[in-house]
């Protein structure tokens, strides 16, 4: 019996080693020494595999838990993170790893970037923003929400139209970064008038050329109707027919209104006018 109990205390010891997440899958946990070891061994190797580190980064989904991996990187390899996985992923020989680990990086409020040091004679990756202080419990920084914003006004039939994440549904998008829908429903807040994010990305072009169209339609067909009623009523004190469409008759008995002369025994009448609408110049000259 003892020797059963000392079997479980074994055991629940290296639980505790472990740090395992229940319903997690060990290999994809976050463990800051282990990983480190990983990537400090990755970098040694000749060709080392750029994916593989990127990858193991990915697994810190908030910029506390990143920040203290880092720090541990560099008490155990005595370098900063950023010089060290310079080595192997660089933005010119490795785009792919590179936009990748920026895009996973940006999610926690993180800025990648590069830098010279010695003087110029050697570069480092830089990770501004790694320093300032984390949101608050279940929040996000705000470089994590602008950049959740600028990709939602960017869906357009369900799918992200630009950027890293081009051609990446939202939903998919939305499910990787749990995004909220009080994230996402602040996020429409920040698109511009003609964009509201997955509004426009669900109906197409729906809001964009509804209103724009719409809108635009209808107040030029209100203009229109506004300035062909004003049409009738000058034509009506004029004593000419009410067209709403201004005749050169017309045109020279307000004319002669306004420069004070009398055209009360003057009737204007309307020029014939052809199937177009345009004046009928055989009409005009029969009439002479």
């Amino acid at each position: 019996m003892k020797q059963k109990d000392n079997i479980f205390e074994e055991l629940n010891k290296m639980k505790n080693l472990i740090h395992a997440k229940p319903g997690v899958v060990i290999s994809e946990q976050a463990n800051a020494g282990a990983d480190v070891g990983t990537i400090m061994r990755e970098l040694d190797k000749n060709n080392s595999d750029e994916s593989a580190i990127v990858n193991i980064v990915k697994k810190y989904k908030d910029k506390a838990s990143f920040k203290a991996f880092t720090d541990q990187y560099k008490t155990i390899s005595g370098k900063d993170f950023g010089t060290d996985v310079f080595r192997a992923i660089q933005p010119y020989n490795d785009k792919t790893e590179w936009n990748d680990l920026k895009a996973h990086l940006g999610t926690m409020g993180i800025t990648l970037g590069t830098a010279t040091a010695n003087r110029g004679n050697s570069s480092m990756a830089t990770l501004t923003g790694l320093d300032t202080p984390a949101a608050e419990a279940g929040g996000r920084t705000p470089e994590a929400i602008n950049n959740i914003n600028a990709v939602f006004c960017n869906v357009r039939g369900g799918k992200i139209t630009s950027g890293y994440y081009k051609d990446k549904p939202w939903s998919d998008y939305k499910t990787q970064y749990t995004v909220t829908a009080e994230e996402e429903a602040a996020a429409q807040k920040t698109c511009p008038t003609v964009q509201t994010g997955i509004q426009v990305g669900g109906t197409g072009g729906g809001t964009g050329g509804g209103t724009g169209g719409g809108t635009g339609g209808g107040t030029g067909g209100g203009r229109a109707k506004i300035i062909s009623d004003y049409s009738k009523e000058i034509q009506t004190s004029l004593g000419s027919s009410p067209t709403g469409k201004m005749s050169s008759q017309d045109l020279d008995l307000i004319l002669k209104t306004l420069n004070g002369e009398d055209v009360s025994g003057e009737v204007s009448q309307a020029l014939p006018t052809d199937a177009s609408g345009k004046p009928d110049l055989d009409k005009i000259l029969a009439s002479l």
